[in-house]
C-alpha cells in the first residue's frame, strides 16, 4: 500500500503560498515542495493532491492500494462524495487520477499526524520569506 500525505499552506500578509506531499511505497520515502501563487488554501488543498497523484503516476507507481492522508476537511470530503460546491473542477480532475489505482480511500487526518507534510510547507515559506 502505498501511504500519501499532502499539504497546502499561505501567508497572505507575504502572499506566499507552497504544496508538498510525501508518500511511502516499498519502504521508500519520497517527499516534494514547490512554490505557488498565492491562492485560496482551500484550492491550494486540492492542487497538492493533484500533483501528488500525477507524479505516483509518473513513477508507474499505479499497482498498489493507495491511502490519501490529508488535514483538510473539505479535500476528503470532496474526493469521498465526489462533489465539491466550490472546487468540482479540483474534484473532476483528481477523480479519474484516482482511478488509475487498483483502490484508493481517502482519511482524514490532524495536522500533528500530517507532521511531514506540514513541516515541508513550514520551511519552505520561512525559506520564501528571506
Amino acid at each position: 500500500m502505498i501511504k500519501l500525505y499532502t499539504d497546502a499552506g499561505l501567508n497572505t500578509n507575504l502572499n506566499l503560498a507552497a504544496i508538498s506531499y510525501v508518500f511511502t511505497n516499498n519502504n521508500k520515502e519520497y517527499e516534494h515542495v514547490q512554490q505557488e501563487k498565492s491562492q485560496d488554501n482551500h484550492y491550494l488543498e486540492f492542487k497538492a493532491v493533484k500533483v501528488a497523484l500525477l507524479k505516483l503516476i509518473e513513477l508507474d507507481f499505479t499497482d498498489e492500494i493507495l491511502q490519501l492522508c490529508s488535514d483538510s476537511q473539505i479535500v476528503v470530503d470532496s474526493i469521498s462524495k465526489n462533489y465539491s460546491k466550490h472546487y468540482q473542477e479540483s474534484v473532476d480532475e483528481i477523480l479519474p487520477l484516482l482511478d488509475k489505482f487498483p483502490s484508493y480511500f481517502v482519511k482524514h487526518i490532524s495536522d500533528k499526524e500530517n507532521k511531514a507534510a506540514h513541516s515541508l510547507i513550514h520551511q519552505e515559506l520561512i525559506h520564501l520569506r528571506n
